[in-house]
């Protein structure tokens, strides 16, 4: 019999140990490999999907909820700002790019967002089926949120109020896709694009309707985001030609306007430093974990060993050497190590896919379970290495001792 399968017909002689150990080291490594993966893709989206965004601006309140709302879509947003008060900034001779946002309605919990053409450029975006909108009540949809919903160019939809599914339905304003962009990985995967006129068009026809008065729609028909009709929209992404623009014009905005400006860079770092100390706790947790998982091995194997003394001395009498004895119990440690430490792999992705798909923050976030992050092979390797290290001390003893005193005493 070979020292695996030797080993292996150890383990099944006592598997209720053996389960438990490799369950416990799986709980620990289970742990930090979601932690580890969640950070790699929460850190990497909130990169690309800020990318060239120096500023946003939009109605006074908390900034880091601004940049959540109008940038990566997973919260609420401020209020909404006057067109004509945000209108300088689209002709400001240090803006390079200014792209308007317009937010309020959804199709089942996919945000439906007014804005311009200049959206896609913004996005590095490019069109795989049909074209972009060009009329009031078109839409071009974003990869990922064809796929959800279902979609294609030519297909009608309707939208419902608010930016969560289960909102009032405007089924009295269908709208038409005519087109699919192609994957970027950024945000515009996850958003249905149509024009600002649409959005102004749906909540002037629910306002007119709540006062019993005839819609305006017609009244704003040929309206856009250059027009001088009192128009309001949620946010203004911005791009300058210097980095140094965005610091001089932020404090402008907010002391001398009644909006305000957020930088995505600093209030993702301020992200950051909010969750930090959280996601520091769950790993220590998921060290602590595979410590004792650790310990777990180590006295399991010294128990084996104690219990397996007299047929290891009859496999030396038999002709075994020391370095055969040895490969069985490394072997033995082995089995349990990777069998808890691929189990915690298994588990880890497993949560974070579970996770991703049932919390409506991290479904927007574009998280998934199928993402392993570099970091996670430092993780399989340390992971096998405490296993290895805690067999260290029964491995050592199993070819020691006197063959013929332990054959005698038992």
């Amino acid at each position: 019999m070979t020292a695996p399968a030797l080993a292996f017909a150890y383990l099944l002689d006592r598997p209720l140990t053996a389960l438990l150990n490799i369950v416990l080291l799986a709980l620990g490594v289970a742990t930090i490999a979601a932690l580890l993966s969640f950070d790699h893709q929460f850190r990497n989206r909130l990169t690309r999907d800020a990318q060239g965004v120096d500023l946003v601006v939009g109605a006074k309140g908390s900034r880091l909820q601004l940049v959540l709302s109008a940038v990566y879509h997973i919260d609420y947003p401020t209020g909404n700002i006057r067109l004509h008060e945000a209108r300088p900034l689209l002709d400001h001779p240090a803006v390079q790019h200014a792209v308007p946002l317009a937010l309020g309605d959804s199709i089942d919990g996919v945000r439906v967002i007014g804005t311009t053409a200049d959206m896609v450029e913004f996005q590095d975006a490019s069109l795989t089926e049909g074209r972009l909108w060009q009329e009031s009540f078109e839409a071009t949809l974003g990869a990922d949120a064809a796929i959800r919903l279902g979609l294609a160019p030519g297909d009608v939809f309707t939208t419902s109020h608010g930016l969560q599914a289960g909102g009032p339905d405007h089924t009295d304003e269908p709208y038409t896709v005519t087109g699919i962009l192609a994957p970027t990985g950024g945000i515009i995967d996850r958003l249905v694009l149509t024009d600002l006129q649409s959005i102004w068009n749906i909540h002037d026809h629910d306002e007119d309707h709540g006062t019993g008065e005839a819609t305006s729609t017609e009244n704003h028909e040929h309206s856009d985001i250059h027009s001088d009709d009192d128009r309001e929209i949620t946010a203004l992404l911005l791009s300058f030609k210097s980095p140094v623009a965005a610091i001089t014009l932020a404090p402008t905005i907010d002391q001398n306007t009644s909006m305000m400006a957020a930088s995505p860079a600093v209030e993702t770092g301020r992200l950051f430093a909010l969750l930090g100390p959280g996601l520091d706790v769950l790993r220590v947790f998921g060290v602590i974990l595979m410590a004792t998982a650790a310990l777990g091995v180590f006295t399991a194997l010294t128990s084996a060993l104690e219990q397996r003394r007299r047929d290891i001395s009859v496999l030396r009498t038999l002709g075994a050497l020391h370095s055969w004895v040895v490969t069985v119990m490394l072997c033995e440690a082995l089995f349990l190590t990777l069998s808890g430490t691929l189990l915690g792999f298994v588990f880890g992705h497993a949560a974070l896919a579970v996770g991703a798909g049932s919390i409506a923050a991290a479904e927007s976030s574009g998280l998934s379970g199928l993402v392993f992050a570099p970091t996670e092979g430092w993780l399989l390797l340390g992971a096998i290495a405490t296993g290895l290290v805690a067999a260290a001390i029964p491995i050592v003893r199993a070819g020691h001792g006197e063959v013929g005193r332990i054959l005698s005493s038992g």
